[in-house]
């Protein structure tokens, strides 16, 4: 009888402590599902370090992040000129702040405009999850976005910060 309820615990335990899955509570986006050569003639790398490579295509780009915000037409122009010689662009090349690289590809994950691509398999992604949080008390907050790739944690924006 003792072994029968030694066991019945330790199984209780085993079962009940499995947190391999953590729930994210936010919003599940499909991204670009295929690599097609077509669509990816000419791309702009977003990330590509770690586990990970993600890219755009081109005309994607030009009509997204950062070129949205004042004062960015000669980087859009620039952009343009790169793409009638080279084939793969960076983004790094047509931002002018550091940071802006983080939002650029916040802003391309979250809309599924992008090919996300594991380096070691090679096998690409086709969802990723995007959460909203709020962090603090009232008068002193911090809120952004959290991006999850094969639910691990892969970015995390800060878009609010009171004090």
């Amino acid at each position: 009888m003792k072994k029968i309820f030694f066991l019945s615990i330790l199984v209780t335990l085993i079962c009940g402590c499995n947190n391999d899955e953590m729930e994210i509570k936010g919003t599940t986006i499909n991204l670009i599902e295929h690599d097609d050569p077509n669509v990816f003639a000419i791309s702009v790398i977003l990330y590509d370090q770690g586990d990970y490579l993600i890219k755009t295509p081109l005309d994607t780009f030009l009509m997204g992040y950062p070129f949205m915000l004042y004062g960015y037409d000669d980087m859009k122009t620039k952009a343009i000129n790169d793409s009638q010689t080279k084939d793969i662009l960076n983004v790094s090349d047509y931002i002018k702040y550091k940071n802006d690289s983080i939002y650029t590809l916040a802003y391309y994950l979250e809309n599924g405009s992008c090919l996300v691509r594991e380096n070691k398999s090679h096998k690409i992604i086709r969802k990723i999850q995007v959460e909203t949080y709020m962090e603090g008390e009232p008068m002193a907050s911090t809120g952004g976005r959290r991006f999850y790739i094969n639910n691990e944690l892969f970015l995390v924006t800060v878009e609010l910060i009171s004090k």
